[in-house]
């Protein structure tokens, strides 16, 4: 909870020095743990570009979900590459023993599944999750085919500053995001409610979630006044 609350908390700094810029578009107010919102966006010669807001180089980025039944997996998102999708598949293949034994204690058969907060904390406590995690390496473009499919093509990274994702639609004189994405697997729960029966009940589910790893810095960044104003100023130039 405590980097959720703060990652939100620096969305709303960028948004407020975007807005103290004079270059803040439609967006007031982050979008926190919103999977299917920007998180700003900053508006030059009338056009919106939408940002990405993360609030350290460490931060999740762009992640999907992975469906399981019978032995077979399938990636959920086509915003994830072949290539990507393969890597995930491959890298849970090892796991399937232990998949099976998690659904086999949990009364099920296939992920995304459902089962009861009860039996849920029972089996993560008994050690079932643990053997399913694991991890694989790619290059940024896990991220950028991510959230190309949302219109994003900015990223504001704290203590970093501000990069492209691909496409560099505003000409902006920033550097392309690179680095190398740790994609982690594991299986996680959702939040929990009460059935019917007054059975409290959660959602369980694979994820492949990215987390970013790398070393370089922008000339300008979003959480700043002062360098929005001198990126334009610049951009002018450019």
């Amino acid at each position: 909870m405590g980097n959720n609350i703060e990652g939100f908390e620096y969305e709303n700094t960028v948004i407020s020095a975007l807005i103290e810029s004079g270059y803040c578009g439609d967006i007031k107010q982050g979008a926190g743990s919103s999977a299917a919102d920007a998180d700003a966006d900053i508006l030059l010669a009338n056009t919106r570009y939408l940002v990405e807001v993360k609030k350290d180089s460490g931060a999740q980025m762009g992640g999907t979900s992975v469906r399981y039944v019978d032995g077979a997996f399938t990636v959920a998102s086509d915003a994830v590459d072949k290539d990507t999708q393969q890597m995930i598949i491959e890298a849970l293949s090892p796991k399937v023993e232990a998949i099976e034994a998690m659904l086999h204690r949990i009364g099920s058969q296939k992920f995304p599944t459902s089962c009861s907060k009860e039996v849920w904390t029972a089996a993560k406590n008994e050690g079932y999750l643990k053997p399913i995690n694991a991890k694989i390496r790619k290059d940024a473009d896990f991220i950028i085919n991510h959230y190309r499919k949302k219109g994003i093509d900015y990223i504001q990274i704290g203590g970093a500053g501000l990069f492209y994702m691909g496409n560099n639609p505003a000409n902006l004189p920033i550097p392309k995001l690179e680095g190398e994405i740790d994609i982690e697997l594991r299986a996680g729960r959702s939040g929990s409610k009460v059935n019917a029966e007054g059975i409290r009940v959660v959602g369980g589910g694979l994820r492949a979630q990215g987390r970013l790893k790398f070393k370089g810095t922008s000339p300008y960044s979003l959480d700043d006044p002062a360098s929005i104003k001198k990126m334009l100023e610049d951009w002018i130039k450019w």
